[in-house]
């Protein structure tokens, strides 16, 4: 093993345990039984409903324009697990996958106030990984089914709703 290969390692182990399993998690979500012939779907399972979306752009250039949708929409990137890194941890190569957490304390401050429970939904988390012919793929669970449960917090996951699709249509086209 390299000594740069070495490093990644060390780095990626230096993560917070609660982001590596948050990590984890959501790669298995991610990788397993995707259809990614639809240009948006959404289905639902016991932890929301998952929207999915095909793009049209390159994966790295879905990737950049999804990034900036999440600042344009005043959204702090609060982590970025390397899913690749993790796959070769354990002797497999996955190709593209590049996943966001992100958070807006604006927004975060109705969910501690009116419900402190529903702050397992938060940070929200959105993927794009490079599909078999080179493009994004956009996926995200859709706020207003993670908050659904939760007191007074309808309003809230109507709005991240819309802020969600802004940020997940600018990675489409």
């Amino acid at each position: 093993m390299t000594k740069s290969n070495r490093q990644k390692v060390l780095s990626c182990l230096q993560m917070t345990w609660l982001h590596s399993v948050l990590g984890m998690a959501l790669f298995v979500g991610l990788f397993h039984g995707t259809n990614t012939t639809a240009l948006a779907k959404d289905y639902q399972y016991g932890g929301g409903v998952i929207i999915e979306k095909q793009s049209t752009l390159p994966f790295r250039a879905a990737i950049a324009k999804v990034q900036r949708a999440i600042k344009g929409a005043r959204f702090i990137i609060v982590g970025e697990p390397n899913y690749q890194l993790m796959q070769r941890m354990v002797g497999r190569e996955r190709a593209g996958a590049k996943g966001f957490f992100l958070y807006r304390p604006d927004l975060g401050i109705p969910v501690f106030d009116n419900d402190p429970k529903a702050a397992m939904e938060i940070p929200l988390k959105i993927v794009i990984w490079e599909g078999a012919d080179g493009k994004g793929i956009i996926r995200y669970k859709q706020p207003s089914s993670l908050l659904a449960d939760y007191k007074a917090l309808g309003d809230l996951g109507s709005e991240l709703d819309q802020l969600m699709v802004k940020i997940s249509d600018a990675g489409v086209k």
